[in-house]
């Protein structure tokens, strides 16, 4: 170890100069949230610059040369994703809900990626596991990428052309990381069926319920849960109300619906990225949740006249001044928002 590393309580977990025994040891040690003392004087960690920064990156990479892509490269963006979901992950899931980090069809694939990490890491997935999957999300669209960003942005109805090349662009993925010498059979698998329905009727194989990975499952509920929350050309986002009925409802045949529950049970129907009204008319964002996915506080960033406040506030959303008022979307015409203050960077 090149430093002391600390739990968030302030416990030494690891001393400098420690030897770990073996990867276990280090998949134990790295599986938690760490620490390290900051020094006098030294930068500190920005964690949603370097999500921006990771974001434009990763957008680079992926519509430059298919030559310049390989396994190594592509599972290594996946941990450094991972890393920082691991740092913060509240900030993870809402920030690029108001803040996006890269072009949309990244955008989407980043939130679907941080919303299956919370998913696997609740199912006890190994940290290879996961890792596996974290690249799946980010890959699931690599080889329809321009048709998927124009599909973001189109308005009225999808072509038969768009279409069927929609349909086939999971096999069409996954073969173009195969040509990159990905080998992973889970990552594959994930990309492959991440638009396959428990009840057979999606694509491109038809699968049927336990022939569909746990990975993909995971996959294909986050990947529907963000496709909601976000905006689209011909229509703006949806609440997490409305996406969760949409689940449980039109979509209860296609995904699974204990995933489904998972997630609704850990982060409620105000995850991180909500945009409220308080009862004294302030606006305020959720932006940390416990486990559980209460959210107890919010934190103010425009006063009642819609002025920027000097500096975010914390509220008490269980004292009458400060409860919810009603839910709201964002508005273009506010005034700029620093929106990486109301997380603390």
């Amino acid at each position: 170890m090149p430093c002391d590393l600390f739990s968030e309580t302030g416990v030494l977990l690891a001393g400098a100069g420690m030897l770990l025994s073996d990867e276990e040891h280090f998949l134990k040690l790295s599986s938690r949230p760490l620490y390290q003392q900051a020094q006098a004087g030294a930068e500190s960690v920005q964690p949603l610059q370097r999500l921006n920064d990771l974001g434009a990156y990763t957008a680079t990479l992926l519509t430059g040369p298919e030559e310049g892509l390989s396994e190594e490269e592509l599972r290594l963006l996946a941990r450094a994703f991972l890393a920082l979901f691991r740092l913060d992950a509240d900030a993870c899931l809402g920030y690029p809900r108001l803040s996006p980090v890269a072009p949309a069809y990244l955008n989407h694939c980043l939130q679907t990626l941080f919303i299956a990490v919370l998913l696997a890491d609740r199912l006890e997935f190994s940290e290879t596991e996961t890792e596996s999957l974290a690249a799946a999300a980010l890959t699931m669209n690599i080889a329809a990428i321009p048709l998927h960003e124009r599909l973001l942005n189109q308005k009225g109805n999808i072509s038969n052309e768009d279409w069927f090349a929609l349909r086939g662009h999971p096999e069409a993925s996954a073969t173009l990381l195969e040509r990159r010498g990905v080998t992973d059979k889970d990552w594959l698998d994930s990309v492959r069926q991440h638009h396959e329905n428990m009840d057979g009727s999606g694509y491109p194989c038809n699968l049927v319920g336990g022939q569909i990975s746990l990975s993909a499952r995971i996959l294909h509920v986050a990947d529907f849960y963000c496709g909601r929350i976000n905006a689209r050309y011909f229509r703006p986002p949806k609440s997490t109300r409305t996406a969760f009925k949409e689940l449980f409802e039109d979509a209860r045949s296609h995904l699974d619906t204990q995933i489904a529950t998972l997630l609704l049970r850990r982060i409620g129907l105000f995850p991180s990225g909500t945009l409220v009204r308080l009862m004294n008319r302030e606006y305020a964002c959720i932006c940390r949740l416990g486990r559980s996915g209460r959210h107890r506080f919010a934190v103010s960033f425009m006063d009642a006249r819609g002025n920027p406040l000097e500096s975010p506030k914390d509220r008490n959303l269980e004292t009458h001044a400060f409860a919810i008022r009603n839910l709201i979307d964002f508005d273009p015409a506010w005034p700029k928002i620093n929106w990486s203050r109301l997380w603390g960077y």
